[in-house]
């Protein structure tokens, strides 16, 4: 080993010298290098290699020439590179192969070295590096993107870039991401080579043969991928828009997107996202050509009028093509957006609504409503003022809601915003749907209700009901509930009374004894006795897990102008003997500040 890094030391001394006599290190900075150096490569040279002595290496190389380039800068030396710097670079060329020939799977090691020599425009040695690489990993499609985009956007060569395509298929023939990124070479190839012509033509010079026949300009080799793709992966309309997205950003390319969208229709006929497409699509082109001159705002809104229109009779025809509820929702959803939308025109604003409201009630009476649309639809009729016409929907609707929180809930809130007198008896109804273990919103809900509507003692028997459940959740949560509206009905005596009543009923939370101490803690005077019992009892359920809990009770005995020092010990050893596992270090190192006066 030691004749290896001997010989190490003996390749690089050279460079080290000619730094030395250009100023750019100092004598004692060279030794200090070798001295480095010199323990980096025994590490690289031991009998059990780690990745983590070349990585360390590679990077003190790069530190180095990173240091050079601001010596260069600072003393203006600008001479000898190719003897400094470029076999420095070489070396890390050679420890990178070193390194990769011992881990050829990790990933991050081949990109590293792809960034080195894009770094410093080794371009001959990173085409051998993306040879291996692809070698070795032929079954990441992300590295022959990567390997082609180099060919294609630094090396300027789409012919390699189109090999390397092509090959990377016959690994992966399914791969969307594939066909995608070759598609749009594909087209930014043409549109470079059409620029080109364009500039030549203005010159009074003819292309050269070089560029490419006549297919590869018009484009069509980019055709014939997107063929070939939606035929090896079809029925898949989100990928198949994909290049159509693509060609949108190529103006020379209007006929192929034409026929993308053609192909579309006809090989997904009865899918939502073609119809849902084609329909938006209306509104951005409308039904004839774009006007090239600007109109005026009255014009320009009835353009919108007629082009929303368009779209609501592809939508018209989709839900007749796909009568399904995702193809409703879409329908619903696009009105609702078209709706949001700022307008100063009274009259299309009024057009939108009643389009939806359409929409809605066409769905409803199709059976095809989609649950979640059911709120934002009686939000629209509260909005409108058809209040009866929400309640009435509600009262269809609630039979077909299932097992559904979403769909009761928001049917519950807009019948309360409502003051539907029939707000009770759907909630029973929904109780009796929903599963109980996802019930507690519909009892949140429920209480809230009854607090601004019912009578105290009324709401006082809904939260005694409400105890009774069976679902811890539900039972802890309603309790903490019912102790605030305790304390803001009744005051401090009914939240105490309350408390004295539940707090050892099982099962019970932090927050519910927290709540009561933060009550005790308002009161004007007399209350430490309280405080102290209610910490205690805290401590008594919760103590072993909450290193907070012990500190809030040594502050508060503190605090207290009668606390005394020995009391805080007491506390601080019950709580050292009681806590738990990481609980303890957070407790102490608490404590500590809190001694210290720094807590």
């Amino acid at each position: 080993m030691a004749e290896l890094v001997q010989r190490a030391l003996e390749e690089q001394l050279p460079v080290l010298e000619q730094l030395e006599r250009a100023g750019l290190v100092s004598s004692a900075e060279r030794r200090m290098v070798i001295k480095k150096i010199t323990a980096l490569e025994h590490k690289v040279h031991r009998r059990v290699l780690s990745k983590e002595n070349f990585i360390n290496y590679i990077q003190y190389e790069i530190n180095f020439l990173e240091l050079v380039k601001k010596r260069r800068v600072r003393t203006g030396y600008h001479f000898k590179k190719e003897e400094i710097e470029y076999a420095v670079v070489n070396w890390v060329h050679g420890l990178f192969q070193r390194a990769l020939s011992r881990w050829k799977g990790d990933i991050q090691l081949w990109l590293s070295h792809i960034a080195f020599c894009k770094k410093w425009n080794a371009k001959f040695k990173l085409s051998k590096v993306f040879s291996a690489m692809l070698a070795i990993h032929p079954d990441k499609p992300a590295l022959w993107i990567m390997a082609a985009k180099w060919e294609m956007e630094d090396k300027l060569s789409s012919e390699n870039a189109r090999h390397l395509f092509l090959r990377a298929l016959r690994f992966h023939p399914e791969s969307q991401k594939l066909y995608q990124e070759y598609f749009r070479m594909e087209l930014m190839h043409a549109e470079k080579i059409q620029k080109e012509k364009e500039i030549l033509k203005k010159a009074k010079l003819e292309l050269d043969d070089a560029a490419g026949p006549e297919e590869i300009i018009s484009g069509e080799l980019a055709r014939v991928v997107y063929k070939n793709a939606i035929q090896k992966i079809s029925g898949n309309v989100e990928f198949h828009l994909s290049f159509w997205n693509i060609a949108v950003l190529f103006q020379f390319a209007q006929k192929l997107q034409e026929e993308i969208l053609s192909d579309l229709q006809s090989l997904n006929p009865h899918q939502t996202q073609t119809w849902d497409f084609m329909a938006r699509r209306e509104l951005e082109v409308g039904s004839g050509a774009a006007d090239p001159h600007p109109q005026q705002k009255p014009a320009a809104a009835k353009e919108l009028e007629r082009r929303e229109q368009c779209c609501w009779a592809v939508y018209d025809q989709a839900v007749v093509s796909v009568p399904t509820e995702a193809m409703w929702k879409c329908y619903i959803t696009f009105c609702l957006e078209r709706l949001q939308r700022k307008t100063n025109k009274a009259a299309l604003r009024e057009k939108r609504l009643q389009q939806v409201l359409s929409v809605f009630e066409r769905a409803k009476e199709a059976s095809l409503l989609p649950q979640a649309l059911i709120k934002p639809w009686l939000s629209l009729l509260v909005e409108c003022g058809a209040r009866d016409k929400a309640v009435e929907v509600v009262e269809t609707a609630c039979n077909g809601f299932g097992s559904s929180l979403e769909a009761w809930q928001g049917s519950l809130e807009v019948l309360m915003e409502l003051q539907s007198p029939g707000v009770s008896g759907l909630i029973q109804k929904a109780f009796h749907k929903v599963p109980p273990t996802d019930s507690l919103p519909l009892w949140l809900l429920y209480l809230k209700w009854s607090e601004s509507t019912c009578s105290a003692n009324e709401t006082q028997a809904l939260y005694q009901r409400a105890l009774r459940t069976q679902i811890p959740a539900i039972s802890i949560t309603v309790k903490e509930h019912y102790l605030d509206w305790a304390q803001r009905t009744g005051g401090y005596r009914k939240a105490r009374k309350v408390f004295t009543r539940l707090h050892e009923h099982r099962p019970i939370s932090l927050e519910f004894f927290t709540k009561m101490i933060a009550i005790e803690k308002d009161q004007d005077s007399g209350h430490m006795p309280r405080l102290r019992e209610l910490y205690e009892r805290a401590l008594h359920e919760f103590g072993s897990r909450h290193a907070d809990l012990w500190l809030q009770y040594i502050m508060e005995e503190r605090s207290h102008r009668q606390g005394k020092a020995e009391l805080t010990g007491q506390i601080y050893w019950r709580a050292m003997k009681m806590l738990q596992g990481l609980e303890v270090e957070k407790f102490v190192s608490q404590y500590t500040l809190l001694q210290t006066g720094h807590l």
